[in-house]
């Protein structure tokens, strides 16, 4: 018979939860593709016209209007847009069938783990190539025998660093790929964590 903590009497189901969660997926590198392509915006530009214009309280604070043009350009699209300038862990909130969802969720969950992988350093140091050779992957559709050929250049923009990082030996590809990919689950959440909120002493 088990015993439940009367504090917490559903945490063997959870744990359970949990566990059957943490298993990652039989093809790794088609569920990473699944994931990069859906996050993948489709549209550059919409079908408006776009001229940047600046509130008075920017004007007031010296901003300047920048792009465009007097016949104005091509108005770019709202999820592209949110792609290349917002950050890796902003959230948005789901809408299912006219009701919002209570908690938010990453707007490019697969994004914000590469950047969870990468952590900090140049890109010559093991966990931020890592995250770069899986992005290199990705835009060559899984093609991980060429895209781990190929040599690539730091790209950390201190002017000292002019390190170049080898392609991967052929013998090696693959386990680097499924070394990475493994990786790159552990660090894979479609939330952002909880918030621990903190009492005060008083």
């Amino acid at each position: 018979m088990r015993r439940y903590n009367r504090d917490t009497p559903y945490d063997p189901e959870h744990r359970a939860s949990l566990a059957r969660k943490a298993q990652p997926p039989k093809n790794l590198l088609a569920w990473f593709l699944e994931a990069y392509r859906a996050e993948a915006p489709e549209k550059i530009h919409a079908s408006d016209v776009w001229r940047d214009r600046v509130s008075e309280d920017e004007a007031r604070n010296g901003v300047q209007a920048v792009g465009g043009s007097l016949l104005g350009t091509p108005r770019t699209n709202d999820t592209f847009r949110r792609y290349i300038e917002d950050s890796p862990f902003s959230t948005e909130v789901a809408e299912y069938e006219g009701s919002k969802d209570r908690t938010g969720h990453y707007a490019f969950p697969l994004r914000a783990a590469l950047v969870r992988l990468a952590g900090r350093g140049p890109d010559h140091t093991s966990y931020p190539f890592l995250a770069r050779m899986l992005y290199r992957v990705a835009l060559m559709d899984g093609d991980y025998e060429s895209a781990l050929a190929q040599s690539m250049k730091c790209t950390c923009g201190r002017d000292e660093c002019n390190a170049v990082i080898p392609g991967v030996p052929q013998p090696l590809r693959q386990f680097a790929v499924e070394e990475a990919l493994r990786r790159l689950w552990t660090k894979y959440e479609v939330e952002p964590p909880a918030r621990t909120l903190r009492e005060s002493a008083a």
